[in-house]
């Protein structure tokens, strides 16, 4: 999953529609854009709770990738570490991976027996 996750994210980046960190991502909502938003699995409760309101008003669907911290979220944008990034919904990219991340969430509770 992490080379697929890589690859679209990499796709993302070099046509300018990622948004990476809590200050890039939050600028983008306030301008009005509506966002799917990838935190990292160990992302911090002050991202969290930024994206909250947000997400309650229908600006931006939240995924967690539970099983990539913030290092390995940022290894896959050649980044340091990232606790979210954002990109707009409105595009194909984002249907991608948010189909992919939730395949991977559901095939982790399959395996877990959840």
């Amino acid at each position: 999953m992490n080379d697929r996750l890589s690859g679209l994210l990499g796709i993302a980046r070099r046509a300018g529609l990622l948004f990476s960190g809590q200050d890039t991502v939050k600028a983008e909502l306030r301008r009005g854009k509506r966002l799917l938003i990838i935190l990292s699995g160990d992302h911090s409760r002050n991202v969290r709770s930024m994206i909250e309101g947000y997400r309650r008003r229908g600006m931006c669907r939240v995924m967690v990738t539970g099983n990539l911290g913030r290092e390995e979220l940022g290894r896959l944008l050649s980044t340091s570490q990232t606790q979210i990034v954002g990109l707009p919904l409105e595009n194909g990219l984002s249907e991608k991976i948010e189909k992919l991340l939730t395949e991977e969430a559901d095939r982790y509770e399959q395996d877990q027996g959840l």
